[in-house]
């Protein structure tokens, strides 16, 4: 058996008197604790949730239409002013 392990495995069978074999236990535990908090954070800050933001496809569509002249700039704004309103609640 690897010497990290011996005080464990004496401690839990009972032949140790010291309280090294939990002491490492629970510092084995605290460090991995530790260490995942640690990635969690940084994966979070790395990859935020909601804040990748999708291409308003009305607003894209709105656009091509009026760069190929198929609507005239006062139609356009009036469009645009339609689609930024906030969209209205259910219920």
């Amino acid at each position: 058996m690897h010497p990290f392990y011996e005080p464990n495995a004496r401690q839990l069978a009972g032949r140790g008197t010291s309280a090294s074999g939990l002491l490492s236990m629970a510092a084995y535990l605290a460090f991995w604790a530790v260490a995942l908090v640690i990635v969690r954070r940084e994966v979070d800050a790395r990859f935020p949730k909601g804040r990748i933001s999708q291409p308003d496809t009305a607003m894209v569509l709105l656009r091509e239409r009026f760069a190929r002249g198929e609507i005239d700039q006062d139609q356009f704004r009036a469009m645009t002013a339609v689609l930024q309103r906030p969209a209205p609640t259910p219920g």
